[in-house]
């Protein structure tokens, strides 16, 4: 053999080894000592060596590992046999050998792509250099539908040719004004399985995407209301050198959508910088608004809420592969998800960015902390999640009526608006805590983002499955209960042995005594009807948690006290009075979801946990998140 390295293969030096750039996407090895080989070896891998001419001078185990590295190469199609008689694995030809790297078939993919009909529809320059992109890289017809803005053709003349003339492949350039005529001819494509890349345009940025995985709808709904300016000002497609690298960009999309050598990438949005030439992928997440909706019955709750109390939950590594699919700085329900310049000693924090609806205030930063990164990140995405489903609101699942009697605004936003100013009333069904029956709830009371200024729900819950959910918002109305509640309440110290069992809470205890903090904890369980904990310094509470287990309170609340110490905050009054008694302390019973539940009951209301699941795409990450608000009935 005598190996020889083929021309479309790149590799270059990572820190963890080595990775190769192939037709068929990114291999890496992570080895730095093979890195190292690979970089003395390749010069020679040019075909005009044998295997043993290479290794001949070398000691047995480095030559047993050559020849083996050499084998893992051939297998992968890096490398290649350049002995005399031998048949090339590459065409002559870079098109074909490109396409026979990823489909092995490169005569008829590059025969259906050459010859075959292209239609593009677009504004000049853009057309002109689409056409000419084609047309090099060996399309010999090429139609064209010209939109000279204020004169652009009628839908219907693309959809003609479309149907009509015989065309197998497209190309479609718009602006932010034909949005719903691209949707209309990704449809009439799909349908006819005709390859299509369009590309919404304006002076700044062009976002390409192949009509098969890219809803046009969902990118507009999706995108930041900052990033929607340019396209919604006075088109300008981009000229020049940046026109022609576009073309071009679209045409290679358009190629590998034709012959097959399409990879994962391809399905995504990618972002093309008019004035850097940068593109940048995306993942954007259907809207809900682009699917069918109507006000949920009370079977249709019944039935969402038993799949919900019988559903398996996830796992948390099956979450985090989820959750990605939900983050974007440009399109993603969170924006962002990372540590940022947070103090991440001794506690690690992270912190996400969650988008907010238009006719909301945003974006809202939310924050979590944990023992290491893997579950400060965690955490951070799950509470992102349950905050977004609680700022999410469809109209179309509503139950309205106007407050006038007059007829309801057909665009949903405006919809939205109507409820913020009075004007509609909407409500949603809850599922009652104490006896699991459905009763129909104030939408403003589930979602307190649909009232001005508000803030987000008191009782938002999220987990990974119904018991954790439940759990959450439960116990987050029962600490605003106690919070809440405008007479001096009274406690005994928790006693010393709770955080000496727990190593966890022994630690923090001792953090925050070596950061100059004094801290007593006070059990005020009696009050709350569940194990309660308050974080006294300074004769002052500056935490208080309820949990179901005294342990958990107690590691809950000092944690929190942690993170705002190393934070370099002042720790701040709860403004709730607090005192410890001289009483002496017996330590609370663990308790149940059901003694959460009767504990809010005692207050007078009843605890409704209404489903925060207004959007499809977040319910498939994971369903279980929710909102328990108190009713009086």
């Amino acid at each position: 053999m005598r190996p020889r390295l083929k021309d479309d293969a790149y590799f270059t030096r990572v820190d963890e080894g080595l990775v190769w750039l192939t037709p068929a996407g990114l291999l890496t090895v992570k080895e730095p000592s093979v890195a190292a080989m690979v970089e003395r070896l390749a010069p020679r891998l040019n075909g005009r060596h044998t295997v043993d001419e290479l290794t001949a001078r070398l000691p047995e185990r480095t030559r047993r590992l050559i020849v083996e590295l050499l084998d893992v190469l051939v297998r992968q199609g890096l490398v290649e046999d350049a002995r005399p008689g031998r048949t090339p694995t590459t065409s002559a030809e870079p098109d074909a050998a490109f396409v026979q790297q990823v489909t092995g078939d490169p005569d008829a993919a590059l025969h259906r792509y050459r010859n075959g009909r292209a239609l593009v529809m677009g504004p000049d320059p853009l057309l002109a250099h689409c056409v000419g992109a084609l047309s090099a890289s060996g399309v010999t017809t090429v139609e064209t539908v010209l939109d000279e803005g204020g004169t652009a053709p009628e839908p219907e003349d693309a959809v003609h040719a479309i149907v009509h003339g015989g065309i197998d492949f497209a190309l479609h350039l718009f602006d932010s004004t034909g949005l719903s005529h691209a949707s209309a001819l990704a449809g009439v494509c799909a349908d006819r399985d005709i390859p299509l890349v369009q590309g919404l345009v304006s002076e700044s940025e062009v976002l390409v995407g192949p009509c098969a995985t890219v809803d046009w709808t969902s990118v507009w709904r999706r995108l930041r209301a900052e990033d929607r300016k340019p396209f919604e000002a006075e088109p300008g497609p981009p000229t020049g050198a940046a026109g022609r690298v576009l073309a071009n960009h679209m045409v290679f999309r358009l190629f590998r959508c034709v012959t097959g050598a399409a990879g994962p990438e391809d399905q995504r949005l990618f972002s093309f910088a008019t004035r850097t030439l940068e593109t940048r992928c995306h993942d954007v997440l259907p809207h809900f608004s682009v699917r069918t909706a109507r006000p949920q019955s009370r079977v249709d709750f019944v039935r969402t809420v038993r799949e919900l109390r019988r559903g398996r939950g996830c796992t948390e590594a099956q979450f985090s592969t989820r959750a990605v699919q939900a983050i974007d700085a440009r399109f993603g329900p969170i924006r962002d998800l990372a540590e940022d310049e947070l103090p991440q000693l001794p506690l690690r924090q992270a912190r996400a960015l969650v988008a907010a609806p238009s006719w909301a205030d945003g974006p809202v930063v939310v924050t979590a902390s944990g023992p290491d990164f893997a579950t400060a990140r965690h955490r951070t995405a799950l509470k992102a999640i349950g905050t977004y489903g609680a700022m999410t609101v469809d109209p179309r699942r509503l139950h309205m009526r106007s407050r006038s009697g007059g007829r309801l605004p057909d665009e949903p936003d405006d919809v939205i608006r109507a409820i913020r100013a009075g004007e509609a009333e909407a409500r949603l069904w809850g599922i009652r805590l104490d006896d699991a029956q459905p009763c129909l709830v104030d939408a403003r009371e589930a979602f307190p983002v649909l009232s001005e200024g508000s803030t987000l729900p008191t009782g938002l819950g999220f987990g990974l499955d119904w018991t954790t959910m439940t759990s959450v918002a439960v116990l987050a109305q029962c600490r605003a209960t106690v919070l809440a509640d405008p007479r001096e309440v009274t406690g005994p110290q928790v006693g010393q042995e709770v955080t000496d069992t727990d190593p966890v809470s022994r630690r923090y205890r001792r953090l925050l005594t070596a950061l100059g903090h004094d801290l007593r904890l006070v059990d005020l369980s009696g009050r709350a009807g569940v194990p309660t904990v308050a974080v006294m310094v300074n004769g002052a509470a500056v935490q208080v948690m309820c949990r179901l287990r005294l342990v958990e309170a107690v590691r809950a609340c000092l944690e929190a006290v942690l993170v705002a110490a190393q934070s370099g905050r002042p720790l701040s009054c709860t403004g709730r009075r607090v005192r410890e008694s001289t009483a002496q302390w017996s330590p609370p019973q663990d308790a149940s979801l059901d003694d959460a539940v009767s504990a809010l009951r005692q207050t007078g209301q009843t605890p409704v946990l209404v489903p925060l699941n207004h959007d499809p795409m977040m319910n498939r990450i994971t369903p279980y998140a929710g909102n328990v608000v108190l009713i009086s009935e």
